[in-house]
């Protein structure tokens, strides 16, 4: 059997990626099978649209704070370390995985942190990070069985330990349930925008089609209210008939966020974007 029929027979015997006990079996597959697996899209994909909402580390008077939660294996921390950025702390449930990554970088990338946490409950003080980069963490939580609540936790630890004028970059399938989320708990005191990735279909298993969308969100204070900034979604739109559903509720959540500034009220709000 090649390695991608054995992955998809693995994927396909977990129940999602909310527990631990899932998310270790998952890590030791992948180890143990040897494979070269990333969540999303690659490095050579997201290199351009990430470091362009970053600023150059060459430019700071002190190291830039960046927390990856949710980490796993992905390569992200260790291209985004590469590339200048040597202040980083990697959280996961997983002792697996930060044991696994741990072992990987320990003496080529002294710098690094490797964190054994949950999450939704994060030890860190309040505005301790300038960036959070979130490579499907958040699409993770989104359980069938447990809906929002544990996504919806996790965005107001993010909320609670991003500085002012940081930012909050989430590699996302922007699905329904995670587009809410986003857009209520970043309604107020955010400036977001949307940038879709372009699809590489020759690194995909076949069938597999999924548009990556990077989201980023910038703290400012509690009553900025801003339209949602879009780049790509028309063009992402035309070449993948699944865009459509994402750029609607973009337009849908623009409306209200019109509405909001208009009349100075919230309500409503929720319903009309599930309308």
């Amino acid at each position: 059997m090649g390695k991608a029929k054995q992955l998809a027979q693995v994927l396909g015997s977990l129940e999602g990626f909310t527990t631990k006990e899932n998310w270790d079996r998952f890590i030791i597959a992948i180890r143990d099978g040897n494979y070269a697996f990333e969540w999303y899209e690659d490095w050579s994909e997201l290199q351009g649209p990430l470091l362009s909402n970053l600023p150059k580390p060459e430019s700071q008077t002190l190291p830039l704070q960046v927390l990856v939660p949710g980490c796993g294996t992905s390569h992200l921390s260790e291209h985004l370390y590469d590339a200048g950025f040597k202040a980083i702390t990697n959280i996961d449930l997983s002792e697996v995985a930060i044991s696994d990554m741990l072992h990987r970088n320990a003496r080529i990338r002294p710098g690094m942190k490797w964190q054994v946490m949950d999450v939704t409950a994060m030890q860190f003080e309040d505005e301790s990070f300038d960036v959070v980069v979130d490579k499907g963490g958040l699409d993770a939580l989104m359980d069938p069985e447990f809906g929002v609540q544990m996504g919806n936790q996790y965005l107001q630890e993010v909320n609670r330990v991003l500085k002012f004028g940081g930012k909050f970059i989430c590699f996302t399938w922007a699905w329904s349930d995670v587009l809410g989320s986003l857009f209520s708990t970043f309604r107020f005191g955010w400036k977001m925008g949307f940038h879709a990735i372009p699809l590489n279909l020759s690194t995909k298993p076949k069938g597999h089609n999924l548009q990556t969308f990077m989201m980023v969100a910038e703290k400012e204070m509690p009553t900025a209210l801003h339209q949602i900034a879009v780049s790509s979604l028309k063009t992402a739109s035309h070449e993948n008939q699944g865009c459509s559903f994402q750029l609607e509720a973009f337009e849908t959540e623009n409306r209200i966020r019109r509405e909001c500034s208009t009349s100075g009220t919230t309500g409503g709000s929720d319903a009309a974007l599930r309308a």
